[in-house]
């Protein structure tokens, strides 16, 4: 390793590239080298009233050392000099966990935050702030200074203005002070009012100042044109490197903009094995690859009403945390922009502890991502810095959402194809067992009534053959039953397996269906009434999956509590009320049966002489569970008039 490199080890690689478009460091090399040339100057001559001189080095020095502890590149070396520590919002453990009070007010110093590889802007010589009156007064009282102290200490030689003052050239760090803050235009009105002071001394010269001169053209030319012509240089110098910066920085931009969009590409490749994880993935690495503090994916759903559709947040996920005190939180933007489907760019400036507004400020960036016409995504950026949001990371944003958006897309389809492949698999078993074992169990059901038919068509004929056959005929009435009960269960099961949805095949259609077959098989009348409007699906492909999980849930807790009415309850009727509410669905299927005891030792029923466990099994248990994990409620209880009765709501 070379020596430079030994030597710069220690010091940060952002430290030095900020270094490297910092002017502060020659502006502080000229004032103090030429504030040394003057002292040395008024050291070693000694023909000269030291009196002023050294009055005129104190105030030179006070301005230098006030200077140097005022200007940003400081608070590159010492980025903090901490005299106490406080705790901050337990919150920004993992961004800030504490924050110093420092011994100087850097406030005004403070850059934008910018990336590890990222070169700064130029940074201005003098500290500004948010004030421009302000600024003009310290840079003005710069050049003033600076002015007064030319003028008054060209008391001893030739020509007794300008050039003739120790300080001269010492003056000349004000013009660039201005010049590399505010260009041209800067540094041609310093260099304008120090030229004032220098004719000033040719027309009014200092007291005590070395007379007669002689005025001699060259010496007004030399005092007066080196301060403009310094202003022009160091004005486009400064501008060659900004410009030099900015193309660097648009470059870096582009490169790291590439490898972010790189890791977030691979990152949705990779995929998750459902929505939240590839949210919650896909938000790391976009916080991370447009450096923001703090980012949310909000995933919106639109809840109908009879005029307007109000959009609401299905799923959400943020990362990182920003401080500050927001007019509007996050998910209030998010509706806002789910709302008017309109990206929203903020500014909110932070006020300080003395009520003095801050250059440091809360820029945010919330963009709607649109499906099929209608919001479907909205993605929040917050951070601290000086200005809005740039274009870059808008971009960046918008380029990551979208590819966000199409793994989103591919995930729904995976999970569609997945549904389809198992509907398909259960229609084809229903197939198999429908035309296979369903018709063997229903031709032996068949034998069985026609053996029964003609065993009673022989005994009666003679009594003694009837006593006879009574014991076969006994055999053949329970297996015609056994047939009967296993026909019944073939169907059951063959029905369960089959899909629910058919095209456009409504919940109410799906009941229908299933009550008329249901009387089919187990002989038992069963009444349905209908109750509301059914709401249609729309293009929003969640709403319409909504409907379908609803409708689904609502089938199968039908089709089990019919299944527990005829299998144990002894019922003689039933009764199915579907409801269509505003906000939510409701089935409620009531039966004449036996009802069922809600002793703490479980739910029994004689059947047989023998006992049964019903509704408490694993029949109950399921259908309470399909309610309450579409956010449902459900209820199952005796009734006083004799029966039971089984209620499920669910929202949509």
């Amino acid at each position: 390793m070379s020596q430079k490199n030994k030597s710069l080890r220690g010091i940060p690689s952002t430290t030095l590239r900020r270094l490297r478009y910092t002017p502060t460091y020659f502006f502080l090399i000229w004032r103090w080298t030429f504030w040394i040339y003057a002292f040395v100057w008024i050291m070693v001559v000694p023909t000269r009233p030291k009196n002023l001189l050294l009055v005129l080095l104190a105030i030179t020095f006070i301005q230098s050392l006030l200077a140097t502890l005022y200007t940003p590149v400081l608070k590159i070396y010492f980025p903090s000099l901490p005299l106490k520590s406080k705790k901050k919002n337990p919150k920004q453990d993992n961004l800030r966990s504490r924050r110093t009070v420092h011994l100087f007010r850097w406030k005004q110093n403070e850059q934008q935050t910018l990336a590890a590889d990222e070169d700064a802007e130029i940074i201005p010589p003098i500290g500004r702030s948010n004030n421009p009156y302000r600024d003009i007064a310290v840079y003005g009282t710069d050049v003033i200074i600076c002015g007064l102290v030319m003028y008054f200490s060209a008391i001893v030689g030739t020509p007794p203005f300008g050039d003739g003052s120790p300080f001269y050239r010492y003056g000349f760090s004000s013009i660039f002070a201005a010049a590399f803050a505010y260009r041209y235009r800067g540094g041609l009105a310093a260099a304008i009012g120090y030229d004032f002071f220098a004719v000033l001394g040719l027309f009014f010269p200092p007291p005590t100042a070395h007379l007669p001169y002689t005025f001699m053209p060259q010496d007004l030319l030399g005092s007066t044109l080196d301060a403009p012509l310094i202003a022009i240089l160091t004005a486009y110098m400064t501008t060659l490197l900004n410009s030099l910066t900015r193309l660097k920085r648009r470059e870096q931009d582009s490169v790291r903009r590439q490898r972010s969009l790189l890791r977030v590409s691979e990152t949705l490749v990779a995929g998750a094995s459902n929505i939240e994880q590839l949210l919650q993935q896909s938000a790391k690495q976009f916080r991370q690859g447009g450096h923001f503090e703090y980012l949310v994916i909000a995933l919106i759903t639109f809840e109908e009403h009879t005029i307007h559709r109000y959009p609401q947040i299905e799923t959400s996920v943020e990362t990182g945390w920003v401080e500050a005190s927001p007019a509007k939180s996050s998910t209030d933007l998010i509706h806002q922009v789910a709302q008017s489907a309109e990206k929203l760019i903020k500014f909110e400036p932070q006020q300080s502890l003395e009520g003095e507004i801050d250059s440091i400020g809360l820029a945010r960036l919330y963009l709607p991502f649109k499906k099929e016409d209608q919001v479907y995504m909205v993605i929040g950026a917050e951070m601290s810095r000086k200005t809005s949001i740039e274009e870059r990371q808008e971009n960046f944003l918008t380029i990551a959402g979208t590819q966000l958006m199409m793994a989103l897309e591919n995930l729904h389809l995976t999970e569609q194809a997945a549904d389809l492949a198992a509907a398909a698999e259960r229609g084809r078993i229903a197939r198999e067992i429908h035309d296979g074992i369903a018709q063997l169990i229903y031709m032996l059901s068949l034998s069985s009534e026609t053996c029964v038919a003609l065993l009673r068509r022989i005994s009666d004929t003679s009594a003694e053959e009837a006593l006879l056959l009574a014991p076969v005929g006994e055999r053949l009435d329970k297996l015609v039953t056994i047939s009967k009960q296993a026909l019944w269960e073939t169907r059951h099961y063959m029905f369960t397996l089959k899909p629910l949805m058919s095209g456009s095949t409504t919940l109410t259609q799906m009941i229908t269906n299933q009550l008329r077959e249901f009387e089919a098989i187990s002989g038992l009348p069963v009444h349905l009434e209908v109750e509301g409007t059914e709401l249609s699906s729309n293009r929003d492909q969640r709403h319409s999956r909504k409907i379908a999980q609803v409708g689904t849930a609502i089938f199968r807790i039908t089709q089990e509590a019919l299944t527990n009415a005829y299998k144990h309850a002894g019922a003689t009727q039933v009764t199915v009320y579907l409801q269509y509410l505003p906000q939510s669905v409701q089935v409620l299927i009531i039966d004449d049966g036996k009802g069922f005891n809600t002793e703490p030792d479980g739910f029994t029923l004689g059947a047989n002489g023998g006992q049964e466990r019903i509704y408490s099994g694993h029949g109950m248990r399921g259908m309470r569970e399909r309610a309450e994990e579409l956010g449902g409620t459900f209820e199952i209880k005796t009734r006083h008039q004799g029966g039971t009765s089984v209620q499920a709501r669910i929202p949509i």
